[in-house]
């Protein structure tokens, strides 16, 4: 579509509202269209079925060069006037906020250029082989995602999930669901392998969420907790655990053990989503009187599903 509008755009009438025609020609170079909105004077935007597209426009300009020559000397001799008159009145005097305009006008000339130099996200997926070929609707999709969107987009191309799939995980709700017969968590529509028995552990701390009981205070180091304990052991049999995670909690449900399962569910999560696993792992607070730690899931309950 770019090209076409490029082709059909590359006679241009220029029409000058100076004095005197510097212009001898005007040619459309390129024409890019986007889905968000542009700022510029060199924009256009128009209604394209149920979109509304926007473009920028880069031309190329053909001069009457003898008359640029003799306009640019004209105005720099008037520059050089002004300049000596001005200078007259200021007397090289710059005050604190012209100092601090001065910085900020710098630094968004720099941010500017770095955003003009450094490779897009495209092009650093693109790089890694997670994005090929796009067609005309992906495209639009991608160039409107929002910058958390587009975190949970590259993770779940590197997770396998075909582009099509990956776009609706980026646009999932924020929710964690337990997949224990395919031995998996999906958490904002990305499926995540987790190792059978910090699994069973992170579901039985989901089910408590869910069911509404209270966070669960981990037991003394001499007594494990007998009732909890049988718990886990019946849904570890129930889903095919390994027997020695269930040998474990004959003798009750151990705070050793939950502490070490709960960081291999934080090392799990972290290996796919990175800083993002935080938001899916364990609420903690110290009671006051026993001097030990609760932990529950932060999820709240409506964002937990389980898969039958």
């Amino acid at each position: 579509m770019s090209h076409s509008l490029a082709q059909d755009m590359n006679e241009i009438t220029f029409v000058s509202q100076l004095p005197i025609n510097l212009v001898e020609s005007l040619t459309v170079t390129k024409l890019n269209l986007s889905k968000i909105e542009l700022l510029g004077s060199n924009t256009l935007n128009w209604q394209f079925g149920n979109h509304r597209l926007y473009a920028s426009i880069a031309s190329s300009i053909k001069f009457r060069y003898w008359l640029v020559v003799i306009c640019a000397s004209i105005l720099t001799a008037l520059g050089v006037l002004i300049d000596y008159l001005l200078s007259l009145f200021v007397k090289h005097k710059i005050n604190a906020n012209n100092i601090a305009a001065y910085d900020e006008t710098r630094s968004a000339a720099i941010e500017e250029i770095k955003a003009i130099t450094e490779p897009s996200w495209l092009d650093d997926l693109k790089h890694q082989g997670l994005i090929n070929e796009l067609t005309a609707q992906q495209a639009l999709q991608l160039e409107s995602l929002p910058a958390q969107q587009r975190c949970w987009l590259s993770i779940a191309l590197k997770q396998g999930l075909t582009m099509s799939n990956a776009l609706q995980a980026a646009e999932a709700d924020d929710e964690l669901c337990f997949d224990l017969v395919n031995q998996q968590v999906i958490i904002h529509g990305v499926p995540i392998r987790i190792s059978k028995t910090p699994l069973l552990y992170y579901f039985w701390y989901a089910k408590r969420k869910f069911e509404g009981e209270p966070a669960y205070l981990n037991p003394p180091q001499a007594k494990p907790d007998q009732k909890s304990g049988q718990v886990l052991a019946k849904l570890m049999l129930q889903y095919s655990g390994h027997q020695k995670a269930i040998r474990d909690l004959d003798g009750g449900l151990k705070s050793k053990t939950l502490d070490q399962n709960r960081n291999k569910i934080k090392t799990e999560l972290q290996r796919v989503l990175d800083d993002l696993a935080c938001d899916y792992l364990f609420d903690c607070e110290r009671d006051e009187r026993t001097a030990r730690y609760r932990y529950s899931l932060k999820l709240s309950a409506s964002q937990l599903k389980f898969v039958s």
